[in-house]
């Protein structure tokens, strides 16, 4: 499919529409998938680890997976999205072996962690998990996660070293699971020298993802608005080898010009002419306006913008281009699922 700046109703039809999944919003079933994963967690032993599952600690399994000659699964990612997510929330576990059942265990407090505590619950933790919900959402759905791992990793248009540095940007950094699927693409695909920036501007998060990124190795946050061309300074003259978004693979209710295309416009003026080479995550975006009735294709051959006319419109994601095709949003986890049983 090529990319175009806008799909019409009238043009395309609603046949057409339907064959690439823009009619109904998915976001209804993507709340779902999130939940139906916890729920496969707690109805399975969990004190029994899963096939997935490895012992090895989140370190060990990331610098196996950065060898090009090993090879890449979709367990082996699934098993570090859920490592992930604990260690995101247990400060200094991502150097250790942790059961399985206390992974479990954290995924079961999440699902409830917005109501009131069990007189069992560690108190400290689940405050954690409230002030870090809004960026754990995208953790929470472990498929989903590892899903965009793979996406992340085996993007084919990434560049391979030519001898320079790599350089990968996450304009929409919650956790920094983006920015360690970035060093793992770099490193498998040759790359010794690997920087890796991502954006935040939430402090109490930002600075959570910060030490744990840091601790990876997996490269720094910055605490700075990337709707603003001057928060991209630290790129001033490199060339852009990867840029993604987290904010895109999360349960997004809207894109809009505050939360979305601003950050965009301001990235593709900051860095101008050096992104020919850069690979994007995603590949592009479907969204749809019940308002005006409109859909359309963001990618880089649009910076990501919808049509001027439509700059104040509040779009609803309904697919991404990835992994080479189009993937309706509802979908994407639905790989991951069957590791779960």
């Amino acid at each position: 499919m090529k990319y175009t700046d806008r799909i019409d109703r009238q043009e395309c039809g609603i046949e057409g529409l339907r064959q690439i999944g823009l009619t109904g919003s998915p976001l209804a079933s993507a709340g779902l998938q999130a939940r139906n994963f916890t729920v496969s967690i707690r109805e399975s032993r969990p004190n029994i680890a899963p096939a997935f599952y490895t012992s090895d600690s989140l370190s060990e399994d990331i610098e196996r997976l950065c060898d090009e000659g090993f090879p890449v699964t979709d367990e082996r990612f699934l098993n570090i999205a859920v490592k992930y997510f604990f260690a995101y929330v247990h400060d200094g576990a991502h150097g250790e072996s942790v059961p399985y059942g206390e992974i479990a265990g954290l995924y079961e407090q999440f699902s409830r962690h917005q109501s009131m505590n069990e007189p069992s619950d560690d108190i400290e933790i689940m405050n954690r998990l409230r002030q870090w919900s809004s960026v754990l959402r995208v953790l929470a759905d472990a498929p989903r996660a590892a899903h965009v791992m793979r996406a992340v990793i085996g993007q084919g248009d990434a560049t391979r070293s030519s001898g320079g540095p790599y350089v990968g940007v996450d304009i929409g950094a919650g956790t920094g699971i983006m920015l360690l699927a970035q060093q793992i693409q770099a490193r498998r695909n040759g790359y010794t020298d690997i920087q890796t920036l991502g954006f935040q501007t939430d402090p109490v998060s930002g600075e959570r993802t910060h030490d744990l990124v840091h601790a990876l190795g997996a490269g720094s946050i910055m605490l700075a608005d990337p709707t603003r061309e001057g928060a991209y300074g630290l790129l001033s003259g490199r060339t852009i080898s990867y840029a993604a978004n987290e904010v895109v693979a999360g349960i997004q209710q809207s894109l809009c010009e505050e939360n979305f295309f601003k950050k965009y416009k301001a990235f593709f003026k900051a860095v101008d002419s050096r992104i020919q080479q850069t690979a994007f995550f995603p590949e592009g975006l479907i969204a749809h306006s019940g308002t005006v009735g409109v859909s359309v294709i963001l990618a880089k051959e649009n910076e990501f913008q919808p049509p001027a006319e439509y700059m104040d419109v509040e779009f609803i994601p309904q697919g991404l281009i990835i992994e080479g095709r189009i993937l309706p949003m509802h979908k994407l986890g639905r790989d991951f699922y069957q590791y779960l049983t």
